[in-house]
């Protein structure tokens, strides 16, 4: 291993890898998810701007994803291998929380004694048997659970044999109230929490009422139409969904309600930054269990479509499986209205237990570090519980048919009151 640049000299026969950038080691005190957060933030708006997700225009997809991937050339250029997927990639941060939950566990040292002695660090840096560690994350501490990807590169590189594969014990939470806690993990777990929550609520029917009316009075609807110029010709417009106003503000709650929290707790001889790390570790089972859910009505009622396309591109009959038509009139039976962007009634009661199921998650975790960290239990109830229930209320809210023959219909807020069986879960 060169010590000077960071580049690997592979014994003969080997493969070797040769360094096409400056090679820069990024800034240790800026090594952190945060970016990430902010980044799926930003690129979850790009998404909803330009309707990438609806399908929307091809060609801005392809924009985006140019912008992302130049993006990454540039870093690698500059900096050392893998420096955007630990710090800059939308997808690191959302990874990096859920994982600390993962039932599938993350690779660790057996013996961390063995770490601390190990000169090489060639589970990080990597050798001639494999690549290091994607994020530079040391498998012997529990800090850097959340930046495990899988990878297998440690275990692979590892000269000791001292990395193993350990799956968690239910309820899979050694790695969320055990060891070390870090502040930019809790904030931009508060940070993608807001932006699940902009997920549920923009599906609401009174949210593109305010959002409208948002664009109006700020003259936001005539700077987004200068941010798609010519697009008219693919029947393309926009009066400016989401406003920047709206979407920050819905995004910045979870942070001031855990601010607010934390201020209690602070009365108590509780620090401010450590009352809002702890809460927000808490609030970790309910942002991944959301993020699942709200994923799920397009998963459970429009992913046939996918395999159709694949053994059947042409549209003609393979005689494997039936047409587009077939599979479409299959997911119509089973309640499920893809070219309506609607699930069946039941995924919203899927949807409705894996949020209660995160709910619990989240109060076994808080009971646990309720005795670690300090805080009271009716402090992480009442982010667990209030978090929770609100993701519920709103799954059932969104899932209201929008049909004024129902009773107790009214244009902004659709049917409050209505047969569970009448749900229709948007994608």
């Amino acid at each position: 291993m060169d010590k000077l640049n960071g580049s690997i000299d592979f014994i003969p026969g080997k493969r070797e890898i040769k360094n096409l950038g400056l090679n820069l080691r990024w800034p240790i005190k800026y090594s952190t998810i945060l970016y990430s957060a902010v980044g799926f933030s930003v690129l979850t708006w790009m998404e909803e701007f330009y309707n990438i997700g609806g399908p929307g225009i091809p060609m801005l997809t392809s924009v985006v994803l140019i912008y992302i991937g130049g993006l990454e050339l540039f870093i690698s250029l500059l900096f050392q291998d893998r420096t955007f997927c630990r710090t800059i990639c939308p997808l690191s941060a959302p990874l990096a929380a859920t994982t600390v939950i993962s039932p599938l566990g993350t690779f660790r040292a057996k013996n961390s004694e063995v770490c601390k002695s190990c000169n090489t660090k060639d589970c990080m840096k990597g050798n001639d048997k494999s690549f290091g560690c994607p994020w530079f994350a040391s498998p012997g501490s529990k800090e850097n659970s959340p930046m495990c990807g899988l990878a297998s590169d440690c275990y692979k590189a590892c000269p000791h044999e001292n990395i193993d594969w350990n799956i968690k014990k239910f309820p899979w939470l050694s790695d969320l109230t055990g060891g070390k806690k870090r502040f930019d993990v809790a904030l931009s777990v508060a940070i993608l929490t807001g932006v699940v929550l902009f997920q549920f609520v923009n599906a609401l029917p009174f949210y593109t009422m305010i959002d409208m009316y948002l664009s109006a009075i700020t003259g936001w609807e005539n700077i987004a139409r200068l941010l798609v110029p010519s697009l008219s010709q693919f029947g393309y417009s926009t009066y400016g969904y989401p406003n920047p106003l709206d979407y920050f503000a819905i995004n910045s709650i979870p942070v001031v309600v855990l601010l607010l929290v934390s201020k209690m707790e602070q009365r108590r001889g509780i620090s401010l930054k450590w009352g809002f790390t702890s809460l927000s570790y808490a609030l970790i089972p309910i942002f991944a269990s959301t993020i699942l859910a709200r994923n799920l009505p397009k998963f459970l009622g429009g992913s046939p479509l996918i395999l159709g396309e694949i053994l059947n591109p042409l549209g003609k009959s393979t005689g494997i499986l039936p047409t587009d038509s077939g599979i479409l009139t299959i997911l119509h039976s089973l309640g499920n209205h893809p070219l309506n962007a609607t699930a069946a009634w039941w995924v919203m009661l899927v949807m409705e237990g894996v949020i209660a199921f995160g709910m619990y998650l989240g109060i076994r975790a808080s009971d646990i570090m309720a005795e670690s960290d300090g805080l009271r239990k009716s402090s992480y109830y009442t982010v667990i519980i209030g978090f929770g229930l609100t993701f519920m209320l709103i799954t059932y809210w969104m899932s209201s048919p929008n049909n004024p023959a129902l009773p107790f219909y009214n244009p902004y807020l659709g049917n409050l009151i209505y047969n569970p069986l009448q749900a229709t879960p948007p994608f």
